[in-house]
């Protein structure tokens, strides 16, 4: 007999657990339930169910255990009244919206979650009901590097008090404690917008751009939030072409964005496009390596952050001295 497939063998188990109003066994879920018969070995089936089971809840499914008044495990169910779509009645532009969320959580914590969902939803009303316009696919996404948003969320939430280690525009890091008053996403990038209580002023920071995790405090917001706080959000910088000139095998993030690499004798020419924030950054985190900037732009952002660099460890240097 051939293999089954697995969603046949995972509809077959929903549809077995569905079917009862008591609880199916163990025993008959191995019998009866056609696709496990491929197990050759109880150890076989054991580790099949298992893996069935948690597939299923991880989608959404209400699996209940049923045990008797020992708390030995008589079987499994799934009660059609826990699992029933309860109508919401959505509107068409209710639909677009749930798509976009579920879109903005895909390859982050929630998508699991936020996929079944939508497919409970499209089942109902169809997937190209729940599919987001062309103009907004891919417009709000939540990627890798942006894993402190549900913490901040949270934080803007319960009105607490987050700190962050933070990587500024021109590289320098420092240690943050901030009140957070929004989270906004503007052109496919994050920013949380709150309270500086080290600068005692609203600031505005790009999520990629926190290093390490974030800290939630017990301490309460004190400052008060403004009834719209977006409008400070920075404009975003214009997207820039330069050529760099670097030793070869250096400047990782250079090269990790450059469009093309020209090996010469003196040097290795990058053509790296990105924000002149972006490019500012890359290019010092290598700056002791880069030999030449073929861009006036750059060139002047990188050397008006080294000298903001200078001042502030001079400035530091002098509290030290100070202090000694």
């Amino acid at each position: 007999m051939p293999r089954r497939d697995k969603t046949e063998r995972l509809l077959n188990l929903v549809f077995a657990m569905m079917s009862t109003r008591r609880a199916i066994s163990r025993a008959d879920i191995r019998d009866n339930v056609a696709g496990y018969e491929d197990a050759h070995s109880d150890e076989a089936f054991e580790r099949m169910f298992e893996r069935d089971k948690d597939e299923l809840r991880s989608m959404g499914l209400p699996i209940e255990t049923v045990t008797d008044t020992m708390g030995d495990t008589l079987g499994y169910r799934i009660l059609p009244s826990e699992y029933e779509f309860v109508d919401l009645e959505l509107s068409p532009d209710d639909l677009i919206v749930l798509g976009v969320a579920a879109q903005v959580w895909d390859q982050a914590v929630l998508s699991a979650p936020a996929q079944s969902a939508l497919r409970k939803i499209e089942a109902k009303y169809g997937k190209s009901v729940v599919s987001p316009p062309a103009e907004l696919s891919g417009l709000v996404r939540l990627q890798a590097h942006d894993v402190s948003l549900p913490i901040l969320l949270r934080a803007a939430r319960e009105k607490r008090v987050v700190k962050f280690n933070y990587q500024n525009r021109v590289g320098l890091q420092s240690a943050r404690s901030i009140e957070p008053w929004a989270v906004l996403c503007r052109e496919g990038h994050w920013y949380c917008i709150g309270f500086d209580l080290d600068r005692q002023e609203q600031r505005t920071f790009k999520l990629p751009r926190i290093q390490g995790g974030v800290k939630l405090t017990a301490e309460a917001h004190t400052a008060s939030r403004p009834d719209n706080p977006s409008m400070q959000l920075p404009q975003l910088d214009e997207m820039i072409t330069a050529r760099i000139a670097i030793v070869p095998n250096r400047g990782a993030m250079l090269r990790r964005h450059a469009t093309s690499i020209e090996h010469t004798d003196e040097g290795d020419l990058l053509t790296v496009q990105g924000s002149l924030s972006d490019l500012t950054r890359w290019t010092m985190l290598a700056l002791a390596d880069v030999m030449r900037i073929e861009s006036p732009l750059l060139a002047e952002s990188v050397l008006s952050g080294s000298k903001k660099i200078c001042e502030e460890h001079h400035e530091v240097a002098e509290k030290g001295e100070t202090r000694g």
